[in-house]
């Protein structure tokens, strides 16, 4: 990996060089976004010689929303003030402190949550001021995905329509998986002339192999994680009773009720011998391939990015937790799958099935080189 002398954009000296705005996603120590705001610059700068130039915005405080990915409201004022910068950058306005007029033909916009409406005012003033640049948006989740929390609470029409006008801004949407890509697809109705905008491309999480790799392994533990947010589209009700049936037996780790830094969070899977789903939204999972990179069995639902990602060993019937009634019914069968998978974790099948898992992942999820390779 090449050295890269960060920059944000207030340090940034225009030049002849074109250059790669990077718009982050805020950073929060409880999810990647954190270690997306360090590394994303430096995965991006081996694959050009082009400025590389992050635009922070104001954050006071990065907790969350409960049962979400970030904070409802402060999220706002994140994107806000990004957005404030990249109008200068683009227009030259020097009534107001910070850099102005930067922005030149030719330049990328990478926006690491496509769910921003930056968008739409970097595409106004790259149209309107005639500067034309490149926008490349990453999609998490939205609307468009019922299983989403903002699927369940956002009313239809205008976020439908507004996801509908982000994508078409974006001259390149990144998916993580073809699950996410189809479904973004087939909801929105976005006709099929213009599917050449979708692409299927990992995201960027390298430095998470790097740290895997790293680590010294330690004696595993009969340990099962559940490491997911405490929503409703993660059943946690299921997880809360599984805890109970297992005691004695497993120890169930709810992480989310453990306060871990994420130091001690991958400790915890480094020496645990299973990652549990039960998810009923999953675009793409990191807990659990950072489970499979920690040597854990990770054990989910045939559904979902799951079905598309994993080996048929590690899923188990959708129907068994397609909600907590049918996981009642379907209890004695999950249980004994699951002490079925513990008294195997040291088999030679068991460890040749999570090295080849391990392997699908890092060539196909865990990375990003198909998007980065676009920014030219």
């Amino acid at each position: 990996m090449n050295d890269l002398k960060f920059t944000t954009a207030g340090d940034y000296m225009s030049g002849s060089k074109n250059t790669v705005w990077i718009v982050p996603i805020e950073p929060i120590d409880q999810r990647y976004t954190k270690q997306w705001y360090n590394n994303i610059p430096q995965l991006i700068k081996n694959f050009t010689d082009m400025e590389v130039i992050t635009i922070d915005g104001v954050i006071n405080n990065t907790g969350t929303t409960p049962g979400a990915f970030l904070d409802f409201g402060k999220t706002n004022k994140y994107k806000a003030s990004q957005v404030q910068t990249i109008s200068q950058l683009f227009t030259g306005d020097k009534t107001t402190a910070g850099p102005a007029g930067q922005v030149q033909p030719g330049d990328h916009f990478v926006i690491t949550d496509a769910w921003n409406f930056g968008i739409t005012a970097i595409k106004y003033m790259s149209e309107l001021l005639d500067i034309p640049v490149t926008i490349h948006g990453i999609w998490h989740a939205g609307h468009y995905d019922p299983t989403d929390i903002l699927g369940m609470k956002m009313s239809d029409n205008w976020a439908e329509n507004l996801e509908r006008s982000l994508y078409y801004c974006c001259d390149y949407n990144y998916f993580a998986t073809d699950f996410h890509k189809n479904m973004f697809l087939r909801n929105l109705n976005i006709p099929v002339v213009d599917h050449y905008k979708a692409i299927r491309s990992g995201q960027p999480h390298n430095h998470i192999v790097d740290h895997f790799n790293k680590l010294t392994r330690v004696d595993k533990q009969d340990i099962l994680v559940w490491p997911h947010r405490y929503n409703a589209d993660k059943q946690p009700e299921i997880i809360e009773d599984l805890k109970k049936e297992l005691a004695g037996k497993i120890d169930v780790v709810i992480t989310q009720q453990e306060n871990l830094s994420k130091t001690e969070y991958y400790d915890l899977l480094n020496r645990s011998k299973m990652v549990f789903s039960c998810s009923l939204h999953e675009n793409l999972g990191i807990s659990q391939m950072e489970g499979v990179l920690a040597n854990c069995i990770p054990l989910m639902p045939n559904r979902a990015s799951y079905a598309e990602m994993y080996d048929y060993n590690f899923l188990y019937p959708s129907g068994w937790t397609q909600d907590f009634s049918y996981y009642k019914e379907a209890k004695t069968h999950l249980i004994d799958l699951i002490l079925d998978k513990f008294s195997k974790y040291n088999t030679d099948n068991m460890i040749k099935l999570l090295d080849q898992q391990k392997k699908v992942l890092m060539e196909k999820y865990l990375t990003a080189d198909v998007m980065f390779s676009n920014i030219k």
